[in-house]
Parts: structure tokens; sequence; C-alpha cells
């Protein structure tokens, strides 16, 4: 019992002896950082996209009329001027309808030149029964005053039978002017008969005159020409080969020509910066065969509408090629600058997503309020260079627009938390 009590009190001599030591756990640093406020400024950026170089123009040239090859000129890899000959077709049943073609529009004129004659002839015809009338109304004229005048003197002063003889004579003239006027009017009338003649064989040389065209042009047809300058990338012609007219897309071209002094590139632009692009927008075509050569252009071209299956907007580049060495086919890769005016924006180290493929992304800023930030969800529109177009944030209310006196932080975001405490960097407000 005694042995208990004495280690009984060395144990409370031991504890009276020990004293509390001071905690040595030092309090968090809280962070600094500086913001920054939403602001209208243009948005910028660079949609890079793979591409294909392309002729400005391609044509295949096919025949026009069935016919014989009678000799070709060029060959795949040459150039060619604009209205060369290519190829030379013989097509004599052509020759033949155009030949009966020209002397059937002979025939035609000197028609009309008969027609022409007969016409003249009944004008002057009309002109003459013109002035027979003029004479018959002249004489009885004449003799209408001189029976008037005698039927006025008395018959003890001039014979009965000198009255009848005038009176004889007034008949006569009344006659000779209607006979004078029947003949006027049958003159008239072969002169509208031969004027109508003559207007019919016009018309007939002007059918005759356009079968003769129309029979030339198809003769024409057996000359094919080049429409542009270029060079012919694929010849599928022989000396006397038959060839027609094409039945069918299938049809395969006797020559396919490439214009060269002007080239395109093709670029498929995704949806997300399609409607932003425009026409005479700046662009960059690095060529990757040409030892990553690059040519400057724009966009001279777009298709409006997207492509279902991929949902992009076809873009085309012209380039000159002066120096010949884009040719169509070749791979490109295009840089086509876009900008937007007056666009309210964040900088991009301001803005954060998280998320993954299942669950979706989300975009979000961390807003300062009172010595504190609050991670804020938000919803963007186009990158730019830097800076990220801002559409709306997540308030107590829902989905809000942006004020642009939001105070946000502008960096340094995966270091942060929601509702942690921070200090505003030296000179932030």
């Amino acid at each position: 019992m005694r042995i208990i009590i004495v280690w009984a009190l060395v144990l409370l001599s031991l504890v009276g002896c020990k004293k509390t030591a001071p905690s040595s756990v030092p309090a968090s640093k809280i962070p600094e950082v500086t913001i920054v406020y939403p602001a209208y400024v243009p948005l910028g950026w660079t949609v890079r996209q793979p591409g294909s170089i392309e002729a400005f123009e391609e044509t295949p040239i096919v025949p026009k009329v069935a016919g014989y090859v009678h000799k070709w000129n060029v060959d795949i890899g040459d150039r060619v001027k604009k209205g060369e000959v290519l190829a030379q077709l013989w097509v004599p049943d052509l020759v033949a309808d155009l030949n009966q073609k020209k002397i059937e529009v002979q025939q035609a004129r000197q028609t009309l030149a008969v027609a022409e004659s007969h016409l003249a002839s009944a004008a002057a015809a009309v002109e003459e029964a013109r002035a027979a009338l003029v004479r018959a109304r002249a004489n009885l004229s004449f003799w209408q005053k001189h029976f008037q005048r005698i039927s006025r003197l008395d018959e003890s002063v001039i014979d009965k039978q000198v009255k009848e003889e005038t009176r004889n004579q007034l008949q006569a003239a009344e006659a000779g002017v209607k006979e004078a006027e029947a003949k006027m009017a049958h003159a008239e009338a072969d002169r509208q008969e031969s004027e109508a003649v003559r207007n019919k064989d016009r018309v007939d040389v002007d059918v005759a005159e356009a079968a003769r065209q129309k029979a030339q042009t198809l003769v024409d047809y057996a000359t094919l020409i080049a429409p542009f300058d270029g060079v012919v990338t694929q010849r599928n012609i022989n000396t006397g080969d038959f060839v027609q007219p094409p039945a069918g897309s299938a049809t395969v071209p006797l020559y396919v020509l490439h214009r060269r002094d002007v080239v395109r590139v093709f670029v498929d632009v995704p949806e997300s910066d399609a409607v932003w692009l425009q026409d005479g927008a700046l662009a960059r075509v690095r060529v990757p065969v040409l030892q990553d050569r690059e040519f400057d252009g724009k966009v001279r071209r777009l298709s409006y509408s997207l492509k279902r299956q991929t949902r992009t907007l076809r873009a085309e580049i012209d380039l000159p090629n002066s120096d010949d060495l884009l040719r169509s086919g070749m791979y490109a890769y295009a840089a086509i600058q876009v900008e937007r005016s007056n666009t309210l924006t964040l900088p991009a180290s301001a803005v954060s997503t998280q998320g993954d493929v299942n669950e979706g992304y989300q975009d979000f800023c961390f807003l300062w309020e009172n010595g504190k930030v609050r991670r804020t969800p938000i919803k963007i529109g186009s990158r730019g260079e830097g800076r990220v177009e801002v559409l709306k944030k997540r308030g107590p209310g829902g989905w809000e627009d942006f004020t642009g006196t939001e105070k946000v932080v502008e960096s340094g975001l995966s270091a942060l938390s929601d509702g942690q405490e921070v200090l505003l960097a030296a000179g932030e407000k």
C-alpha cells in the first residue's frame, strides 16, 4: 500500500512540472487576385482548316454533233490559247445540208427580186390609172359645164342636134370616169397583191437564211476550240474515232481543259465559324508540297448554306498562279481571318471549362464580391485571339445578361474554389 502511494506522488509531481507548449501551425495565406471587367472590343480569330486546290475553270470538251475525228491537234500538258483549234471532225452529211441551204437562200432571194419587180410594175400601173382618172374627171367637168351653158341658150339660137351631141359627150365623159375608177381600183388591187407576195418572199428569205445559219452552226460544231487560255489535262480522242453528243453523265469527254492563271482553294469552314465568315476575308494558304510556301489571297465566294452531313460551309479562295506552281488536286492549309466588331468579351485566362464528354462541359468564371470569389457558370460564344465572347451568367434567378460591371478574376482559376477569401492585388479596386 505504501508503494502505491509513493508512485502516485511521483506521477503527480511529473504532471505538475509539465508546461503547455504554444501551437506551431501557421495561419493559411490568403491569395491575391487581379480583376477585369467585361469589355466591348473587336473579336478576331483565325479559322484554320485543310483545303484542296482546284482549277478556276475546268471544262470538259464534248462533241455537239456526230462525226468522225479528222484531226486532233493538242495532247495532255499542252498550253492552249482561247479560240485555238483542238480537233476537227468530218461531218459530210452536215456539209451537204449546208450547201443545200445556201442554194435555197439564193432561190428565195431571186424569188424576192421578181416579187419586188412585180410590185414596182403594179405601183406604176396604179400611178398610170390615177392619172387616167384625173383626165377622165377633167373631161367630165368640161362637158358638164359645156352642157349647162348650151342648156341655157334658146332653141332659136342653137341647133337641137348640137344640144343632143353635147349631151352624148357628157354621158360619154361620165362613163369614162367610171371606167377610169374601175381601172384604178384594179391597179390598186394588183399592187396590194404584189406587195403581199413581196412580203411573203421576204419572210421566205428570212426562213431560208435561218435554216442556212443553223446548218452553218452545226458544221461549225465540227471544229472543237479552246474556250479559254489553259492547259489540256485529258485527251480521249484518236484519228478516225466516231464521236457523238453525250447521252448521259457517264460520257467520256474528248478533252478536259483547265484554266491555270488563277486557282481556287476549297475550304470547308465549321458551323461555329461559318456565320461570321465574310466575303473578302483575308486568307493565307500554305502548300506543304511546295516546302510550306505560303500564298496570300481573299475569300471570294461562300456557298451560303451548310452541308448537312458535315455541318460545314464551303468557302473559295482565289490565288493568282503566275508562276504555274499551283496545280489542281494539291493539298493545302488555309488560315482565314475572321473579325467581329463590338463584342462583349473577357480575357481567355478568365474563363475555364470543366466536365467530360459523358457529363457535358460547363464554362465558368470567378466573380469577386466583398473579399470572396464566387464560381459562376457562364455561356460563351466565339473564341478569339486571347479573348472569349461572353453571353450569359448564372444568377440567383437563372441566366442573366452581363452588365459590364462584373469584377472577374483575370487568371489563376485552378487555384481558387467557390467562396474562397481572396485579396485584391495592389492597385485593384
